[in-house]
């Protein structure tokens, strides 16, 4: 049985010789530098956890390999199970040297450009709209859930409604930690470990939350279209598989790094917008206006997933190596706490269930779209929600109110923490 597990494409005793070695190097204080050590050590560490946490039934229920990378990357770390010396290479090469804004860029483009351009007109309609004002609610009782916990009203927005709700981990709380940085004088660590609680438990409760709403389905089938959001008669397309060869990723590459660029160039000149909100912009005008031809729209696409399959769980093992502080967060959350995420997601939830219903979607699936994912973890936490959900065929709708809503999260989120004292 064990000789079929592999993880990372390696058969179990291959990859234990490779993470025997990346261990061996850490202690002996031989990790070079840069981009080897940093890829080195994260992309095999990383898988590792991924697959452990995908494996451990429970864990692999209601976390998955994407928040066990973190989780477990931080609790070594919080053990002193790392080495300084190594420590500080996997610092630089996660939050200076650009790894995440590398993975960031392929995330926002491969994912947006692999959505049909006809269903994503036709979605965005109604589907945004309805994503926005359950949002709203949902600030609202974070604003005042946040009083209760003896915060300001905009405190209770700023780090527990907005990390909850801008797009996940990688492509929302923690590019948020370093606008609240940027603005506040804190250590954007600290922030991240603040806000990285409510990011995680979001998930979490959503995830759970698919799963219910599977079971009303079942129970109550008047309430849903069995995995169809919208029913004006049309098919959801299906994208046709692509040949790929390397010259593609090269040019899906590029055309991520450009509309990074983008992002960056506009910033500069608005501040007040921050430049994954002005990438994700561009990105949109440009799949809505048809500017770019297929070819090019299928390098992104095809690029984005080769980087999703390649450098997820280095990514999200940096950001738990790097970024959280595992003993802040435990000493952070309370029952209350707890309470006041699973609040946050039935808000958003309910209201995405009764304003769809208002918008023409099918109730119950445009509570999960527009409602459950707009409180989970990204990609991977809309893939976790979907399948609980038993609707993976909402897949491209949710990946649409997670960037679009992540996006405009970031940029409320940017705007509102200026008016913190």
């Amino acid at each position: 049985m064990h000789g079929n597990i592999r993880v990372a494409g390696f058969p179990l005793p291959a990859y234990f010789l490779l993470l025997f070695l990346v261990i061996g190097c850490m202690y002996a204080g031989c990790v070079p530098g840069g981009i080897v050590g940093g890829m080195l050590v994260l992309m095999v560490v990383g898988e590792g956890l991924n697959k452990l946490g995908n494996s451990i039934p429970v864990v692999r229920t209601y976390l998955g390999g994407s928040v066990f990378c973190i989780l477990g990357a931080a609790a070594i770390q919080s053990l002193g199970l790392i080495p300084q010396d190594t420590f500080e290479i996997l610092d630089r090469f996660v939050n200076e040297e650009g790894f995440l804004t590398f993975y960031i860029s392929a995330l926002i483009t491969g994912s947006l450009f692999n959505i049909d351009r006809g269903l994503l007109l036709r979605a965005t309609v109604r589907l945004v709209p309805t994503a926005l004002i359950s949002l709203a609610a949902g600030m609202a009782a974070s604003g005042f859930l946040g009083l209760a916990m003896g915060e300001t009203f905009l405190e209770g927005i700023l780090f527990l409604g907005v990390p909850m709700t801008s797009g996940g981990m990688t492509a929302g709380t923690v590019p948020l930690s370093s606008i609240y940085s940027a603005e506040l004088g804190l250590d954007a660590g600290a922030l991240l470990t603040r806000m990285a609680p409510a990011t995680v438990l979001g998930n979490c409760t959503a995830i759970v939350f698919g799963g219910v709403a599977n079971d009303l389905g079942r129970r109550f089938p008047s309430l849903t279209g069995n995995g169809t959001l919208i029913n004006d008669g049309h098919e959801v397309p299906r994208r046709e598989p692509v040949a790929l060869t390397i010259p593609m990723l090269c040019t899906g590459l590029i055309i991520a790094l450009v509309f990074y660029g983008a992002g960056a160039l506009c910033n500069r000149f608005v501040p007040v917008i921050p430049t994954y909100a002005w990438m994700i912009g561009a990105v949109l005008l440009v799949k809505c206006s048809g500017v770019m031809s297929k070819e090019l729209e299928d390098a992104a696409g095809e690029w984005g997933q080769f980087a999703i399959h390649t450098w997820t769980a280095a990514t999200l093992t940096g950001i738990g190596a790097t970024l959280v502080d595992l003993r802040t967060i435990l000493h952070t959350i309370t029952p209350f706490y707890v309470l006041s995420v699973v609040l946050v997601v039935t808000v958003i939830t309910l209201t995405s269930f009764f304003v769809g219903r208002l918008m023409g979607f099918y109730p119950l699936e445009a509570s999960i779209t527009a409602g459950m994912c707009t409180t989970n973890m990204g990609g991977s936490g809309n893939v976790a929600v979907l399948s609980c959900a038993r609707r993976m065929e909402l897949l491209p709708f949710s990946q649409i109110v997670t960037r679009s809503c992540g996006a405009l999260m970031l940029t409320l989120g940017g705007i509102l923490v200026q008016f913190h004292g």
